[in-house]
């Protein structure tokens, strides 16, 4: 029973008050839930359906791959990255929606391994999963140079390959270039402990960050046979949530609660979920998601401001450039706000590639089980280098990633999931019991009731199955990670 009846009562009267009241009651909730939406919210992502498997190569290519074979066309590299953003918030993206899901790949089982921002990037650099690069928080000072080694990076082996390479914004948290290393780049622009968190400077941040990557660009028409590879790194829309001023008042898309917004019985959820519920109201997220799009209309138009000079300067076509989210956000799914959670909004972020040379300019979908693990290993593929190290990730233009499970992980869990739901084992006290969800996303798209549901043999073959999975590749490394 909904909470806003459990306190209701009525003084004795006739049945017939009684009964006309209870229909007042229930016209009055269809009302409100028409004209404001429902209590629980609306669904911010669409009920799982069957839909036609494709990629742009492999066996989901239906014998038609959008491209032949790219290893050693050294096209530039560019890797564009924003900072906390959820999947449904590119509606705030118009101009970035435009260059990559009309004219690239779509790839809408896109995953980031660990939803946190420095692991999720360290894995990106170096196409290794965190436990084994080691960068499991965002405090990973006493990692590097131990677990995470920049020279096993995709910057410093394309600079030894003979690609030019740039940094523009946040690289990895805490990195001091004096101390640690100029990573692999050439040019190393990281204002990460300056302007980007300076909240009065913060609006400025991504067009400062896109203008130093639009010179770059410029900068190396001197050199134009040489190849390059750039990373922007967009502080939108991470806090704080400081838009330009132009966009102070700016209309976005409103903010869609997700099925499972402020979800009262979190019974089936771990401890440290359920300690972190918030007692934020609709309306005060609401205004909250509204700032947080309204920063995301600056990093559009820096996006924007990168390909009008990529398309000045005649590097447009044969650039490869992909776009990413370090990880999603939970506004108020499961009653949490946050990030590093083994659900659908923390993991499944906007993931998106263009390269006209090779994949032309018609927008494409790929259904692949895809993640930032295999960035790295995709930009060894075209530039043509065996790299120096083992890499846990695939290229996005091997036929052979095809992936029937993805691994993805956190300090706390470990998760495994393929198209239609997802197994998560969370740490408890006692080693040899973790706490376990289970979820079909065809009957629960909200990952609303995670209890095991064992009542068939289906139910149990598919349970043991994902548990032994997990159970085999949760420390895997190389070729042995799914």
């Amino acid at each position: 029973m909904s909470d806003l009846y459990k306190g209701l009562t009525m003084s004795v009267g006739s049945r017939g008050k009684i009964a006309f009241a209870a229909a007042l009651v229930v016209a009055l909730a269809v009302f409100v839930a028409l004209i404001f939406g429902s209590t629980r919210g609306r669904a911010a992502r669409d009920v799982v359906v069957d839909r036609a498997e494709t990629a742009i190569v492999g066996p989901k290519a239906a014998g038609k791959p959008a491209v032949g074979n790219v290893r050693g066309t050294r096209p530039n590299i560019l890797l564009i990255i924003t900072d906390d953003q959820e999947k449904t918030s590119m509606r705030a993206m118009p101009k970035t929606l435009k260059l990559f899901k009309r004219q690239g790949v779509d790839f809408n089982h896109g995953y980031v391994t660990t939803p946190l921002c420095c692991p999720a990037r360290a894995t990106m650099y170096s196409g290794l999963y965190a436990h084994n690069h080691g960068i499991i928080t965002n405090n990973p000072t006493k990692q590097f140079g131990k677990t995470y080694l920049w020279q096993d990076t995709f910057p410093a082996e394309l600079q030894r390959n003979g690609y030019y390479t740039g940094q523009f914004g946040k690289y990895l948290n805490n990195w001091n270039k004096k101390r640690e290393g100029d990573a692999g780049f050439d040019v190393f622009k990281d204002d990460y402990n300056g302007i980007e968190h300076d909240r009065k400077e913060r609006s400025k941040a991504d067009m400062l960050t896109a203008r130093r990557g639009a010179r770059f660009v410029k900068d190396r028409e001197s050199s134009d046979k040489q190849p390059w590879m750039m990373t922007v790194s967009l502080r939108s829309p991470h806090t704080p949530l400081v838009a330009e001023k132009k966009y102070d008042n700016a209309r976005v898309p409103k903010f869609k609660p997700p099925i499972s917004f402020n979800e009262t019985d979190l019974s089936d959820k771990p401890k440290y979920l359920r300690e972190k519920r918030h007692d934020k109201t609709l309306g005060y997220i609401t205004k909250r998601y509204q700032k947080y799009e309204q920063t995301l209309l600056s990093a559009d138009d820096g996006v924007a401001k990168v390909f009008r000079t990529l398309k000045e300067t005649g590097e447009d076509r044969d650039t490869l450039a992909i776009f990413v989210s370090d990880n999603g956000y939970l506004f108020g799914a499961h009653g949490v706000l946050g990030k590093v959670f083994p659900y659908q909004e923390a993991t499944n972020v906007p993931m998106y590639m263009r390269w006209p040379a090779e994949l032309g300019k018609k927008g494409r979908l790929d259904t692949r089980l895809v993640a930032n693990v295999d960035f790295a290993p995709t930009f060894y593929d075209v530039a043509g280098i065996d790299p120096g190290y083992q890499v846990d990730g695939k290229s996005l233009f091997d036929p052979g990633n095809d992936r029937k499970y993805m691994l993805t992980e956190s300090v706390k869990w470990k998760a495994i999931q393929d198209k239609r739901g997802s197994l998560i084992e969370t740490k408890t006290n006692d080693p040899g019991k973790p706490f376990v969800e289970l979820y079909d996303w065809n009957v629960d798209p909200g990952e609303m009731d995670g209890k095991p549901r064992l009542n068939n043999a289906n139910q149990k073959q598919r349970y043991r199955e994902m548990s032994d999975y997990l159970e085999k590749v949760k420390d895997c490394s190389g070729s042995d990670c799914p």
